[in-house]
């Protein structure tokens, strides 16, 4: 069997491996800290390039303040003052970014391993998290997700939460990689972008509104910095977005599941270190929890959930 998922510490910490010996391709998994993928390796043809920008030591990833690879729910982005308003009542979560509330409420916790299968043609491990009426979201939630790596190459994330409580509750979720491709830096790179509206923003990082995103194919990223908000053309059951090096002869894909309740928004960023992309794929706008922009109004004892796959051509 090419498959296997190992255990092993990382510094303090405990990791599993997901791995394919015959390719290398691999990705690894921290539950303890918010769930999230501390690597992702992909061949292509010699070449395995390792896809995930994360701090390099156990101490750097648990003090992390650029939330690396981290799960965002129930909510993304930024919530000005932390305020919301849902069904006609007021809340108010805690700061943790400045004046703002940010990146929702299961990030650096720790996730159980709830299910590992290796099988001929793939592995996966399956994480759960049990919010419980945190502090401004008082309601209860299971969330899971599902890393999953498959011998034609694809990395696939999904999660999936369901409301157990007793009323209704707002749900977004996101995704927070930092992509890089070799050591190049991000003005060596192309992005297509799989939207025609880009969000208008005011000076804090809130929509105000939308305009038109007139470039269509490969937008070359030389000095250009990014860092905006996206509503992704539902031209059917996804949409891709492209990070191309010509150099290398190598396009990361990163497919976002859309559809109603899916995953129809997109934030790109490019950091000022030049040396990655932030390709956040989004099931709801920017402040959505005020805005309303995508949100999802999760009814006791239903589920939502969504899918990403990422692959290398």
């Amino acid at each position: 069997m090419s498959f296997e998922i190992l255990k092993q510490q990382y510094g303090e910490l405990t990791e599993y491996v997901i791995q394919e010996t015959a390719t290398s391709n691999r990705c690894v998994v921290v539950p303890e800290l918010g769930g999230i993928t501390r690597q992702l390796s992909l061949r292509k043809g010699v070449t395995l390039f390792s896809l995930l920008k994360t701090p390099a030591t156990p101490s750097a990833l648990v003090e992390d303040t650029q939330s690396a690879s981290e799960l965002l729910f129930p909510f993304a982005s930024r919530i000005p003052d932390g305020q919301y308003k849902f069904l006609g009542k007021h809340y108010q979560l805690a700061k943790n970014s400045g004046d703002s509330a940010i990146h929702g409420l299961v990030r650096k916790h720790k996730f159980h391993l709830v299910e590992q299968v290796v099988a001929a043609d793939h592995a996966y491990l399956k994480l759960s998290y049990e919010l419980r009426e945190a502090e401004g979201y008082p309601f209860s939630v299971d969330f899971t997700v599902k890393y999953k790596l498959s011998a034609n190459g694809v990395f696939t994330l999904t999660y999936k939460a369901k409301n157990v409580g007793s009323q209704p509750c707002p749900t977004m979720f996101g995704w927070h990689p930092y992509f890089q491709l070799g050591n190049e830096l991000v003005d060596a790179w192309k992005i297509n972008i799989p939207s025609d509206t880009i969000v208008v923003f005011d000076n804090r990082m809130s929509p105000t509104g939308i305009a038109p995103f007139a470039i269509e194919g490969s937008m070359p990223l030389f000095k250009k910095a990014l860092d905006n908000a996206f509503i992704v053309k539902n031209t059917g059951e996804s949409a891709i977005t492209q990070l191309i090096s010509e150099n290398q002869d190598v396009t990361l894909r990163i497919e976002q599941e859309t559809g109603e309740g899916k995953f129809n928004y997109l934030v790109v960023y490019t950091p000022p270190a030049r040396d990655c992309v932030a390709i956040e794929p989004l099931t709801a706008n920017v402040n959505a929890f005020n805005n309303g922009e995508g949100l999802t109004t999760l009814a006791p004892g239903n589920t939502v959930s969504g899918t990403i796959k990422i692959n290398l051509v």
